[in-house]
């Protein structure tokens, strides 16, 4: 595959960077768009790497964070300063977030050339601490191997300093693939190596699962990671366990809100997550028909949605779909109310031209794409696209147990592709993001912002550096 022009213009689109009360605290969870920009602009939470393992040789590399309170999204920014948009073949990505970590894949391809395994680098960013500052560090993966999204999980291990990369796919056996059997690519970032090891499902009979959709991370004392098959079920590995040869678990998923089995992308009506010692589980059914022009959006005539829950400590070892807890249900009849009409307006900008008395409410709104809140139980984000050709979509902060609409954001418009796998997901990175900067004090950057510094100031800034004290690195003209 070779860059073509409209890749290059939608890697030149400008960050969509959202003005901040530099008072106001940082959001406890954020949407981040999966999808990056590329942008010389820094803050507090800008890390700073090699895109090598040699440390002289290797060009820099800057990665950079722009949290806003959901339902806006917030974005990150990467930086190469010896790079021009046109060497990269693709947007930045997160391939997945957890706790202050973040795994993305880059693809730097110089001259056009055609994209191969090879030009695909990861990076895993990882938030400051009191007393360390935001990193960004290269991932070595052994040649021709890929990491796709959906099959990637983390696992951050506070107490070891350390973190896991895990990645689950089926075993190749005799020339087939095998129900029961995969194969887990693990690597380690204390000795910075991958592992192959085989494992086996427990419960081969109750097994059914086809390609998972995405990775989730449970934790605990047995340091859990799953993968999900949205139709289907769970599939659990214990990584701390891996010594004692210890089996993979399956869960399977609640029964489905509609008996029509699913067509298209599972994401835009299902989700999954972890959050407060539960698995939770969040699906909808939208009862559509085609809208009247080519192109328009479809015409909800209502919908369904529903939370369920299952309780971690009680997954056990066997498999067991009884365990998982209705939680929250909306239906059809129970219209949400669109009582603030700024929102009324975003989301029905008709109403009023139709003529219509009926008071504004989501029944008639298409919605998909859902993403749990990490830090609000009971909310999900869904999005509205207006036009499914378009550019241009609203998020919606829908809570679940009271029926209402906590919130609406415009997201897109900048002409970036909305959908599908272009939209946002929960991270919880946001809380570590401001606790290194929070324990520094600035240093005025103009004092920096020169055509050239000397070899003495620039020993004065990482001294400086060193005792605590912070400046913006981006401009400094030493050493690359």
């Amino acid at each position: 595959m070779v860059m073509d022009d409209h890749q290059l213009r939608l890697l030149q689109i400008p960050p969509p960077i959202h003005p901040e009360d530099p008072d106001s605290p940082l959001p406890e969870t954020i949407l981040i768009d999966s999808f990056g920009y590329l942008s010389d602009r820094t803050n507090a939470t800008t890390a700073r790497g090699r895109r090598s393992r040699t440390k002289k040789k290797g060009k820099r590399i800057l990665v950079t964070f722009w949290p806003a309170a959901p339902p806006r999204v917030s974005c990150f920014t990467v930086h190469c300063p010896d790079l021009k948009p046109d060497a990269f073949a693709d947007m930045p990505k997160i391939s997945y977030t957890e706790d202050g970590l973040v795994l993305l894949r880059i693809t730097i391809c110089p001259e056009r050339q055609h994209v191969y395994t090879k030009n695909i680098r990861y990076f895993v960013y990882q938030a400051g601490t009191k007393k360390t500052p935001p990193s960004v560090k290269l991932v070595h993966c052994p040649p021709y191997f890929r990491i796709y999204d959906q099959e990637v999980a983390l696992l951050h291990c506070h107490d070891q300093e350390m973190f896991f990369i895990a990645v689950l796919r089926r075993a190749f056996i005799e020339r087939e693939y095998t129900d029961g059997h995969f194969n887990l690519h693990l690597y380690n970032s204390k000795t910075k190596a991958w592992s192959t090891k085989l494992m086996l499902l427990d419960s081969p009979k109750d097994f059914e699962f086809q390609s998972p959709n995405k990775g989730i991370t449970i934790g605990g004392e047995l340091g859990s990671v799953g993968w999900v098959d949205l139709g289907r079920g769970i599939i659990i590995c214990d990584l701390l366990l891996l010594d004692s040869n210890q089996s993979l678990r399956y869960i399977p998923l609640p029964s489905p809100l509609s008996p029509d089995p699913l067509i298209g992308y599972p994401l835009y009506v299902q989700n999954i997550t972890v959050l407060q010692g539960y698995i939770k589980y969040f699906e909808m059914h939208n009862n559509v028909r085609p809208g009247s022009d080519t192109g328009s959006s479809p015409i909800s005539q209502g919908w369904i949605a529903a939370t369920k829950k299952l309780k971690i400590s009680s997954i056990g070892s066997t498999s067991d779909s009884s365990n998982w807890e209705e939680d929250c249900t909306i239906r059809c009849p129970d219209d949400v109310p669109l009582d603030n009409p700024v929102y009324a307006q975003m989301l029905l900008p008709n109403l009023q031209e139709r003529g219509d008395d009926t008071k504004p409410n989501l029944k008639r709104t298409c919605l998909g794409y859902p993403a749990l809140s990490l830090h609000d139980s009971d909310v999900v984000y869904l999005m509205h696209m207006p036009d499914t050709l378009g550019d241009k979509a609203c998020v919606i902060a829908l809570d679940m147990r009271n029926k209402a609409v906590k919130g609406v954001a415009n997201f897109g418009g900048s002409g970036r592709p909305l959908g599908h796998c272009f939209t946002y997901f929960p991270s919880g990175i946001s809380k570590h993001l401001g606790i290194f900067s929070s324990t520094r004090r600035y240093l005025p950057v103009a004092i920096y912002n020169r055509p050239a510094v000397s070899r003495f100031m620039f020993l004065l800034v990482r001294s400086a550096l060193s005792t605590g004290i912070y400046c913006d690195e981006s401009i400094w003209p030493y050493p690359d």
